[in-house]
Parts: C-alpha cells; sequence; structure tokens
C-alpha cells in the first residue's frame, strides 16, 4: 500500500504557508537537486540572467521569495528551475470538447516524490489554481482568466540547457490569458527536456504543443497526448512501452460522441489510463478535470474526489491510499 497526503492551500501571496511547504519539502529537493554534484547545476548568477531573459515577469517575484525564505545561494539556485536535473514522468492528457471543455489529465509519478500541494494564489493580476511542484512550480492548473495547462513527458530522452518545465508552466498561467498567448511562451523559453503541453482556455480554443530542447516546438490540434512524441514505429521501443496503448484508449474516447464528460472520466480510473502502483513504478497518483469555462477544477481518485472553484476553496488534507 502506498500514501500520499495531498494539502489544499490558499494564500494570495508568497507569506507563511509558503515558508512552510518550502522548509518541509527542501531537504528532498535538496538531494534531488545535488544528485549529479552541485557542480553539475548552474551557478546563481547564470540562473538569474537566464530568468531576466526569458522570463522576466517573474524576477521581482522570485527575489521576493528568495527574501522571504531567507534562501542561500544553493537554494537561489534550485528555485530559478534553471537547468535542473532530469526527471521522468507518464501520464495521459486529452481535451474534451463535446457537451462542454474540459482538460482531463492523469499525473503518473511515483507517490514519495509528489509534493501533494493543491495551492490558490494571486501572485500578479491572476487568481491560478495548481498542483504544485518544486514549491512555486506548476504541474498542471487553471487561472481565472479561463486558461487551462497540463504536462506530460514527451518521451524522446532528449536533454539540453533550459528551464524545467514546471516553472514555464507556472509563467504561463501567470502571465497568459489565452491558448495563443501561452503558444508564444512555448516558441521563445528554452526547455530542458521534451513535454508534450496541453492547453485549453475558456473560447474553446485548443493546441497540444509538443517541445523539446533540440528542435522547434511543433504546434498541433491533437486533443489526445501520451508519452511519445513521434510517430511510433514497429521495432523502435518506446519510453514507456503503454503509451500506445493509452492513446489508442484516449483516441477512442475522444471519437466515442456518446461519452459524457462524467463517463470520459471515468475512464481515467481504469487501466490502461489508471496505472496500478502495484504494477508501475510511475502509478497514477490523481486525475485533474480542468472546465475554463465556468472555472471548476476537480481532483478525482477512485474512491475520492475533490472540488473547486475559485470563490469556493476549503483548506483541507486529504490522504489517499493507493493500492
Amino acid at each position: 500500500m502506498r500514501n500520499l497526503q495531498f494539502e489544499v492551500i490558499s494564500e494570495a501571496s508568497p507569506g507563511e504557508k509558503f515558508s512552510q511547504l518550502f522548509n518541509k519539502s527542501w531537504p528532498a529537493y535538496r538531494a534531488w537537486y545535488l544528485d549529479e554534484g552541485e557542480a553539475a547545476r548552474p551557478s546563481y548568477l547564470e540562473c538569474i540572467s537566464a530568468l531576466k531573459e526569458h522570463m522576466p515577469e517573474l524576477v521581482p517575484l522570485y527575489h521576493k521569495i528568495l527574501k522571504l525564505l531567507d534562501a542561500d545561494d544553493l537554494q537561489a539556485r534550485f528555485l530559478s528551475l534553471y537547468c535542473p536535473p532530469t526527471f521522468y514522468s507518464a501520464c495521459s492528457q486529452l481535451i474534451y470538447k463535446k457537451e462542454q471543455t474540459a482538460l482531463i489529465r492523469n499525473y503518473d509519478f511515483p507517490a514519495f516524490l509528489c509534493e501533494g500541494t493543491v495551492l490558490r494564489s494571486q501572485w500578479f493580476d491572476k487568481k491560478v489554481i495548481a498542483m504544485a511542484d518544486c514549491v512555486w512550480g506548476v504541474l498542471d492548473g487553471i487561472n481565472d482568466s479561463g486558461l487551462a495547462i497540463s504536462i506530460n513527458y514527451g518521451g524522446r530522452l532528449v536533454e539540453g540547457k533550459g528551464f524545467g518545465i514546471t516553472i514555464v508552466i507556472r509563467y504561463v498561467l501567470e502571465t497568459c490569458n489565452t491558448v495563443a498567448e501561452a503558444v508564444d511562451v512555448f516558441k521563445r523559453v528554452p526547455v530542458h527536456l521534451d513535454y508534450n503541453i496541453a492547453l485549453l482556455d475558456k473560447h474553446g480554443n485548443h493546441a497540444t504543443v509538443l517541445i523539446a530542447p533540440d528542435r522547434e516546438p511543433c504546434i498541433t490540434q491533437a486533443l489526445t497526448s501520451t508519452n511519445h512524441q513521434d510517430p511510433i514505429e514497429t521495432g523502435k521501443p518506446l519510453f514507456l512501452k503503454d503509451s500506445g496503448i493509452r492513446l489508442e484508449t484516449l483516441n477512442w474516447l475522444d471519437a466515442n460522441n456518446q461519452s459524457s464528460l462524467a463517463q470520459t472520466v471515468t475512464q481515467f480510473l481504469h487501466p490502461p489510463l489508471y496505472r496500478p502502483h502495484d504494477s508501475h513504478a510511475s502509478g497514477t497518483l490523481y486525475t485533474a478535470v480542468y472546465s475554463p469555462a465556468t472555472g471548476h477544477v476537480s481532483y478525482v481518485w477512485p474512491h475520492q474526489s475533490l472540488n473547486l472553484t475559485f470563490d469556493s476553496f476549503p483548506e483541507q488534507i486529504l490522504d489517499i491510499h493507493y493500492a
């Protein structure tokens, strides 16, 4: 049995709750950040220069967070999320566009490596609800302009100089209103690994953006994505061998015009989209459902769910047990 505690937190600006999150998470993040040795990570000067060049709007907030945490050099470098160590996950994504619109995703990762923080904030002019990563990064989320976003690993095993994807997702949610604006961000901000980005806004516009450090972004109208970017070739192994069958299942769900949103979400709670922890190192930790047109957010598990909005966001702790 594997367990994970999800904490639902509301704090408009980084303060005491943010500090507590950082202090709780820092020992594990420090070990991860130094996994290849400190010399493998960029200097503070490289980190702040990259932030100023590519995401300048975040720089004042970054300095505010460093001051709040009384961060040392190593912590400041970590929080920039510039050229961090590699990390790989599974995940399945579906942009649902039938009787209503929604972005549905399964996040698949080892339970002991997930932060488990759902944070509502308003760091700039937008309210954001997001599943946090690396304290101020984002795995998936939505803003009150009606833009929803989520990520899955692209599976190409290519590394380069750039940012960890979760800080770029935070940047998108803090600064963008539409899919088109978000796409522009991915065209200019470098990332260190390859990812598939699912985007949906309140107007019904969508995109799946395939990004990588070694080639230009590929902007598609695909409604589904798993853990590969290139066409599957016979005899060529995938990063995750179930990536193809999961994509086939997502495409079948998309093609089934009789499937309601609730019925579609239920399919994410069963294999092959749901990856049990007893048979996968990266099992499914949660199913997220973002509805940009209404601002509704749901996190769903086989026997439990959490429903939130920007106006109704009760702080709480959920204990989730995985078989």
